[in-house]
């Protein structure tokens, strides 16, 4: 059965009272016309027996049997999709109940953008909320001075993310976002980020400390890549460095810069 919107989600390993929030979250949107499509990328039974439970004939279920990766299971649930529009969801993140209906709302009203995603409240690991809100289009310019949508918080055009080969699966750990709005900017589809706060991104100080050099080599390696073609200027390049001194910067230090805006 057709559906406007195909909300697409990759489990692997989230603590079930977190896992099961963002779930329902998306559950008790205001907007209905959607699907969820789950992707259990991994052999944990957590997922599974939640959603046993809930029990919503909305949920699809797609089990990989093991772990391979972000990108690839999203691009599963893009293919297993019947939605005109994706919409990101995380496991750890909660979504405001008019979420999905406000990002639709903007989109059919402003057809000429591929993207829209939304502010976001940082949710640390004492569940305090820091607004992060960036307003206005995401050109070229401004994804080389680090300016871009928060990846769960987008909806998406599905035509247009299968016209540029949805996420590529190779070298992109930690960076697979980046990488698609480099190639659909690259393919003149455009993206924009509005003003309204719709999602509780969690980031915890456990997820800083996972930033280490070794888990960002992929992203500087893709920021060199693109950065060429989408033609950066000097000091866009040496923005790039951001990225290598943060692997050496302890990680509660490099949590404090973020939260104040950085």
């Amino acid at each position: 059965m057709k559906v406007k919107v195909s909300v697409i989600m990759s489990e692997y390993n989230t603590e079930k009272d977190i896992l099961e929030q963002a779930i329902k979250s998306i559950l008790n949107q205001t907007f209905k016309d959607f699907e969820f499509i789950i992707v259990n990328d991994g052999k944990h039974k957590t997922l599974s027996n939640l959603l046993e439970t809930i029990n919503d004939k909305r949920i699809i279920l797609i089990e990989n049997g093991e772990n391979i990766g972000l990108a690839k299971s999203l691009n599963k649930a893009i293919e297993a999709s019947k939605g005109k529009y994706l919409v990101r969801m995380d496991t750890d993140d909660i979504a405001h109940s008019n979420r999905i209906e406000k990002l639709v709302e903007f989109i059919e009203k402003n057809p000429q953008y591929s993207v829209v995603g939304s502010s976001v409240n940082i949710l640390n690991e004492k569940n305090e909320k820091i607004k992060k809100q960036f307003i206005g289009e995401i050109t070229k310019r401004e994804l080389m001075d680090r300016k871009a949508p928060v990846h769960p918080s987008v909806l998406m055009k599905k035509n247009d993310v299968c016209k540029v080969g949805g996420y590529r699966t190779k070298n992109v750990q930690r960076c697979e976002d980046f990488v698609l709005w480099a190639e659909l900017l690259l393919n003149k589809y455009r993206i924009f980020i509005v003003e309204d706060v719709l999602l509780d991104y969690r980031v915890r100080l456990i997820d800083y400390k996972k930033r280490k050099l070794s888990t960002r080599r992929d992203e500087i390696l893709n920021r060199l890549k693109y950065y060429k073609l989408l033609k950066a200027t000097p000091v866009q390049y040496v923005t790039i460095w951001k990225s290598v001194v943060a692997g050496f910067i302890p990680h509660k230090i490099i949590a404090w810069y973020h939260r104040q805006g950085g």
